[in-house]
């Protein structure tokens, strides 16, 4: 095993002993070459490693180092992970929700995205409850109630009986709207009076 130079920057380089092509490995952003260890070293070599299969596809997703950093692919869909470490540590519940999220936001601003599981209707409102794949993370939606899963909860294991209380939590927490102050009625203006216009009086015919 070599650690070198190149064009790019820093790399790792193991040539195989049957001849097979060398396996290399550019060192990710943060990582010094001079205080790099033998195992950080396998460690990177030993990437893309599989996380395990989609719940939905049964296709795998693995986790690898590429051109824009750490990720998770699973059918073409390529996610970032949040730094190098979690590319080794990843699980399959945080890869299914950073994909989802992905896809969530190819579909743009304007469509909107599939929920990814269908719980029912609520038992009070009657209306839908779905879990949702968004930008902070995976959540619970009920009319206009958005409620954000427990850290480590899996979006695919939820059931009503996990989402009911969440989203009463939400719900509870969530700031009323006071209402709008009356204004003042104006005061009404007296109306203006006429001026009273005097009367000259008749001039008195002189006397003869």
């Amino acid at each position: 095993m070599q650690l070198k130079i190149g064009r790019f920057g820093p790399y790792v380089e193991i040539t195989p002993p049957d001849g097979e092509k060398p396996k290399r490995s550019s060192l990710p952003k943060g990582w010094s070459p001079a205080s790099l260890t033998l195992d950080q070293a396998l460690r990177l070599l030993a990437l893309p490693r599989e996380v395990g299969v989609h719940p939905e596809d049964g296709k795998p997703i693995t986790a690898g180092l590429g051109r824009y950093g750490p990720f998770v692919l699973h059918a073409g869909t390529y996610a970032n992970v949040s730094d190098i470490e979690e590319v080794f540590e990843v699980g399959l519940n945080r890869a299914v929700a950073l994909l989802a999220e992905k896809r969530a936001g190819r579909a743009g601003r304007g469509a909107a995205a599939a929920p990814l599981k269908d719980l029912g209707a609520h038992p009070e409102t009657g209306e839908p409850i779905h879990v949702m794949a968004g930008r902070f993370g995976p959540h619970v939606k009920s009319g206009k109630i958005n409620a954000t899963l427990p850290k480590g909860a899996a979006p695919e294991d939820l059931t009503l009986e996990d989402a009911l209380p969440l989203l009463a939590a939400k719900a509870a927490a969530a700031p009323k709207k006071k209402a709008p102050a009356k204004k003042a009625a104006a005061p009404k203006k007296a109306p203006a009076k006429k001026a009273a216009t005097a009367k000259k009086a008749a001039p008195k015919k002189a006397e003869d």
